[in-house]
Order: C-alpha cells, then structure tokens, then sequence
C-alpha cells in the first residue's frame, strides 16, 4: 500500500540567514557564484548497468525548473562502464550517493555494484574507479581531502581510500584500511551494517550509522582505524542517512525503507565535545508515530532542514536552540507525490536543490509502505524564505527513462558544486 501524505497544505515558517553545511566550521564564503547541480538517476542504461548522471546549470535551473534542460548528460552505461570496467572486471550499477571535495575539484560517486568513482569536477573525466566489494552505499570525502571514507552494507565494512587528488592517486590495503564491523553485532547493535558514514570538520572522526541501530564512532587518522566511542540502537534507531556539522553539533538521523524500521524518523544532535573518551545523542525531534521517514538533510543558514520523503515534506530546525519551527509541505500544485530525498543548497543560500523519487523506487523502499515512492522523479528547486527557516517549492526539472510503457527513472544522489 501507499499512505504517503499528499494534497496540498499552507507552508507555515520563518526565519533568518548563514551559511551552507559545515560553512559556520570551515569559514567557506558564500557570496553568489555561479553552480552546478549534478543529480543520479539510479535507473539501467545498459544491461543490468549503467544510470544517468545529469548536470544542470544552477541559475537556469532556479530561474524556471519545468524547462531547464541538463547542460550535461553522461550515460553511465557508456565510457565510464568501460572505465570501471578495465579497473575492476565489473560493471557499475546504481549510481547512488554523490559528493564533492572541499574545493570543488573532484567528485566522487558510489554505485551499489561496489564501485567508487573519482571525476574531474571541470572535465567531467573518470580517474579512477575502485571496487569496494559487493557493495557500496555511500563514500564520503573528508574535509581535509586526505581520505573517502566508504560504507560497504552487504558485507558489513567501513572502508578508508587515501586520496592524493593532486596526483590522482587513490588507493587503499584491505588488510589496514578496512574495518569488519560484522564481527562486531552485539545485542546492543545486532545488524552492524554501516549506511551513511561522515567525519566531522577536523576529518578526524568518523560517525557510522548502522542499520539495526545504533553508532559507531571510529578515528580514521590512525592505523588500524579504531572505534573509539559507541551508542545502541536504543540511542540511536536503525539506518540513518542523513548527516552534517552546523558549528559545534553533529546531526544525524534515523530513517525508514528497510524491514527493521519501514517507517523511522528521529533527527539527533551529537555531542562531541567529550571524544575520544565518549560521544552522547539528545533526539530533538520524532515523528516515530507518523507515517514519516527521515532521509537526507542540509543546513540553510542557522536551521537544518530534513527530509521526509514518506510525508511528503521538509521540518525546520533552528540549531542554535534545537527546536523544530516550522514544516516546509511539498506536496501540491507543483507535485502530488515527491518523495523528497537527499539535499543541497546554493552557494548563495537562495535555492535548495532535492532529488525527487520515481514511481518505481530502486533502493530504500519498503514496499508494504512504500515510503520512498514517488510521482514526479527529477531535481525539486524549493526557494528559500526568511533566510532558512521557510521555503517555497517552486518547480521540478523532470527526469524520464520509459522502458516498455513504464517510468523507471529514480533520482537520489544529489550535490551543488561552486565553479
């Protein structure tokens, strides 16, 4: 069945200006600038292969999304196949979670085929393709540009790539650089699957999120890596996918999809002041007893906005007193169902960019709930209000891949990239 929230609903928000995610930490500027917005669709192109990647010229794609038309197109199925190929003797599938370095230069895709992909950001060229197993989830460059953290789900491991992107080096030892968070299932965390892994601003410690509840807190500057701090899936509830610093605070989430939690939406501040020694979470906000699902989150300014792509809608959360204040409600006019997912925001703060689910949904979707099914799949342009504590949603950039009568096409990773 289907009881995602749909109809259309007055947005009731406020608010105030800032800066983008890890932007209060990093000192980045966020004077207007031209961007990019690059998006996945995680939909075949090729036999059991492939996707599309699409990029957009951020002002075209702000100024009127229904007729915005990517200024890049790369079937994946294609030369980049062929690459990943050469690299790893398989071809690459799903292309799921997509991160930029920290100064723009690079790229990096995951594909749950297992393959990692680094870009040329300006030349849009493949130079290097790894294969992290079976499996990977999401790979996530550290601020200092020093590593890739990656989360392998299917065989349970937390992977380190060293990456010199000056001299397009990338590699990492099986044997030192891997973690088997398997042989570490405990009552307290009985599926260590890692979903969604990120490092805080020093790129020393990295926060994994596990699948059946649960953190771990592993330091990634050292060999071997060493969990340093944990939390149950009391603390934390399973499969969190959405993470980010605003000045002092880590957040993560809790979300749905899988079947040990269809429906989950928790958002936790992390207290990290006390690591190594320890790591605690306060839950600042639930919707547990919703028809909810928390996936994907970004900050605008001094607020945080998360996902809920089962309820159709974006909470608000002021992080200097991490109280929610306000629902941004997508469903209407523009679409009656946009399963919203991952986020990100324009240099400027003026626009926040959101992959928008298919009605055939690929990954994370439990379909006695279907929670990540959507109407509209392509790249949602919600403008932002009140300098981050409202929004309005302004227009979807479609995206189609019809295959015998049936719309396939299925967007999720997502990212803004400063020219």
């Amino acid at each position: 069945m289907n009881m995602k929230r749909t109809g259309h609903q007055t947005t009731r928000v406020w608010g105030l200006a800032g800066s983008i995610a890890l932007a209060l930490c990093l000192g980045l500027s966020v004077a207007a600038r031209a961007y990019e917005v690059w998006i996945t669709d995680q939909s075949d192109t090729g036999k059991e292969s492939g996707g599309y990647l699409y990029i957009y010229e951020g002002a075209q794609l702000a100024a009127n999304p229904s007729s915005a038309k990517p200024a890049v197109t790369i079937d994946l199925a294609g030369d980049i196949n062929k690459f990943c190929q050469d690299a790893t003797q398989k071809a690459v599938r799903r292309p799921h979670m997509l991160f930029f370095t920290q100064d723009q230069s690079h790229a990096i895709l995951s594909f749950l085929s297992g393959h990692v992909l680094f870009m040329d950001a300006a030349t849009k060229k493949p130079e290097a393709c790894l294969s992290m197993g079976k499996n990977v989830h999401a790979a996530w460059p550290t601020p200092d540009q020093k590593m890739v953290i990656a989360a392998n789900i299917a065989e349970k491991k937390f992977i380190r790539i060293w990456t010199d992107y000056a001299s397009h080096q990338f590699r990492f030892d099986p044997e030192k650089d891997v973690i088997n968070l398997g042989a570490m299932e405990s009552g307290e965390r009985p599926d260590t699957a890692p979903i969604c892994p990120i490092t805080e601003a020093s790129s020393k410690y990295a926060f994994i999120t596990l699948r059946g509840g649960g953190l771990f807190v592993v330091d990634v500057t050292v060999t071997p890596m060493k969990v340093v701090a944990t939390l149950d899936n009391v603390q934390i509830h399973p499969a969190g996918c959405g993470g980010i610093q605003v000045g002092d605070t880590v957040y993560i989430n809790s979300g749905g999809g899988w079947p040990v939690a269809p429906l989950s939406y928790d958002v936790y501040a992390l207290n990290i002041s006390d690591l190594p020694k320890s790591v605690s979470a306060k839950l600042i906000t639930t919707r547990d007893t919703q028809f909810a699902d928390s996936h994907g989150m970004v900050a605008v300014g001094r607020y945080l906005w998360s996902a809920d792509r089962a309820g159709n809608n974006i909470e608000v959360i002021d992080t200097l007193s991490n109280l929610s204040v306000g629902t941004i409600e997508l469903a209407g006019p523009v679409s009656d169902d946009p399963a919203p997912d991952l986020m990100d925001v324009s240099p400027d703060q003026a626009y926040v960019f959101v992959g928008t689910r298919g009605p055939i949904p690929l990954t994370g979707n439990d379909k006695n709930v279907n929670n990540a099914k959507g109407s509209t799949p392509g790249v949602g342009v919600i403008k932002v209000t009140n300098g981050g504590r409202g929004g309005e949603f302004v227009g979807i950039a479609r995206i189609t891949n019809m295959k015998d009568g049936k719309e396939t096409a299925d967007t999720h990773g997502v990212a803004v990239r400063r020219k």
